[in-house]
């Protein structure tokens, strides 16, 4: 099975059920498969081959959606790109990718323009919203293509999506994901997370990070639910469509879900059509997990993974209490067991397994591991080397199997001789009522190589010092691993995909 035929499968299995909502805006399977046909057809007549690369620069719309499906029933591979990157690391993307076609929104026109002289492989531009010169209607394509399906034959091991990465350590990479990959991985999503066709799937996140991909779209359209887009990721904006659209299942970054805890007219939303909430892109920390859980009951999963491979570890309601016995409690600060055919190891730096409660770095492998790195073997070589997916994320696992996140290998801070991972010290922070975020990083020290300094956000209304966050981290941490200095900001930097930028936080604070 390949992802082009969910789309044709649920409009004939049910041509009137509502698909897709994005604003004022609902169509049926049977209508949204017959947008993706002509928009397929009209891909094929702008003389895009087999393999081709499509690249889309839009803000979430319906259109964004019919892109992702009617690119591969052309038999293409899409390219989704970040709206906030800069010009420059746009025509990197396109010209990397070797996209020959690029669809993209109206308010990017200007940006467009600017780069049309440094695109190497663009032969055709396509515009939703008013066309200007050189470029093509997206909704005159639609009217002038018939919706007959098309006749390209895609294999399963073809190329699906080429998702290229954040980049936050260098120039991004393009992650080469198959069609077996991607369904694979929503076979894992929706059995780890018990979807029914009933479901309504929000979508909470910008269309061009993966997540919304994996964990949402494919997942639900997989079964035939239906999916809500959300092109305001505002507090207000995301409970009102829950409350509106009576919102079943979605999914979400920690930071979003502390934003909806933090928003003062929380208690006014009915939220109770709520079933499953996924969360991931980063560690929640287990104090702000549990208010989530006292707010919206306890319908949270978290989810481990990479765009790589995804996912790697699940863990669900059920597996993660309030109260009960210790063993159990200690699991809200777990990521989870393997996901559903997928083989997950913590490893010391020789490959071996790490015994329960010491430190390793994570390695899965399954039938949804990426392809590899677009044009980029040595790469894909290192990450993927020994059959394993090496994430670079560093854990500890306990007897029961339950993976424990510690940190990114990189942001691991070594004072006076001794491993401190930043999770352990951000959680204690976490628990300080006045505290909202928080991140720790190392910066250079003359005597210990590193110490800790803690970045902190801290509750509207709330007015606290350096000194009442380092005793209230003395009264709970060893010596060694107490914040040396604390600075307040309004707000943490953060990557699209919600992954707090601890890059950016070392620059800045170094001294």
């Amino acid at each position: 099975m390949i992802l082009s035929d969910i789309i044709k499968r649920n409009a004939e299995r049910y041509p009137q059920k509502t698909g897709l909502v994005s604003g004022s805006v609902r169509f049926t399977f049977g209508e949204l498969n017959r947008r993706i046909n002509c928009m397929a057809n009209a891909l094929t007549d702008l003389d895009m081959h087999m393999g081709d690369k499509v690249a889309v620069l839009l803000d979430n719309c319906h259109q964004f959606v019919e892109l992702y499906f009617a690119i591969l029933k052309a038999g293409g591979v899409a390219v989704p790109l970040n709206p906030a990157l800069k010009s420059e690391e746009i025509a990197y993307i396109l010209n990397n990718a070797q996209a020959n076609i690029l669809v993209f929104g109206e308010r990017f026109a200007d940006v467009v323009d600017s780069l049309r002289n440094q695109l190497d492989s663009v032969k055709n531009l396509v515009v939703v919203g008013t066309p200007g010169k050189g470029t093509k209607s997206y909704e005159q394509l639609i009217a002038q293509y018939p919706a007959v399906e098309p006749e390209a034959r895609v294999g399963e091991q073809e190329l699906a999506y080429l998702l290229y990465t954040s980049g936050t350590t260098g120039l991004p990479k393009g992650v080469m994901v198959t069609h077996r990959g991607m369904i694979e991985s929503a076979l894992n999503y929706l059995l780890g997370y018990r979807l029914r066709p009933e479901d309504i799937g929000l979508v909470t996140a910008p269309l061009f990070w993966g997540a919304s991909l994996f964990v949402i779209i494919v997942p639900h359209f997989y079964l035939g639910c239906t999916i809500v887009l959300s092109n305001d990721f505002t507090p207000k904006a995301i409970l009102d469509l829950i409350q509106k659209e009576r919102i079943t299942t979605g999914f979400m970054v920690p930071s979003m879900i502390t934003a909806l805890l933090e928003y003062p007219h929380l208690s006014h939303y009915n939220t109770s059509s709520l079933r499953h909430v996924w969360f991931g892109g980063g560690p929640m920390a287990v104090e702000t997990l549990r208010r989530a859980i006292d707010a919206f009951n306890n319908v949270f999963f978290q989810l481990y993974g990479l765009v790589e491979l995804t996912p790697v570890t699940l863990i669900i309601p059920e597996e993660q209490v309030i109260e009960g016995p210790p063993e159990k409690v200690k699991r809200l600060a777990s990521c989870g067991r393997e996901a559903c055919n997928v083989e997950v190891r913590v490893v010391d730096e020789e490959g071996r397994n790490v015994k329960p409660g010491q430190v390793g770095e994570i390695i899965a492998r399954g039938d949804n591991v990426m392809k590899g790195y677009w044009r980029i073997p040595q790469a894909t070589e290192e990450a993927l080397r020994g059959g394993y997916m090496h994430t670079g994320d560093m854990g500890t696992v306990d007897e029961n199997g339950y993976i424990y996140l510690v940190g990114r290998k990189k942001d691991l801070i070594v004072s006076g001789g001794r491993n401190i991972y930043p999770v352990e010290v951000e959680e204690v922070i976490y628990q300080h009522p006045s505290v909202v975020e928080a991140a720790v990083i190392g910066v250079p020290d003359n005597k210990l190589g590193e110490s800790i300094k803690a970045v902190v956000v801290v509750r509207e209304g709330e007015n606290i010092a350096e000194v009442n966050i380092i005793e209230f981290c003395r009264q709970r941490l060893p010596d060694y691993a107490r914040p040396k200095s604390v600075v307040f900001v309004d707000k943490l930097p953060r990557n699209p995909a919600g992954k707090i930028l601890k890059r950016v936080l070392r620059e800045k604070f170094q001294f």
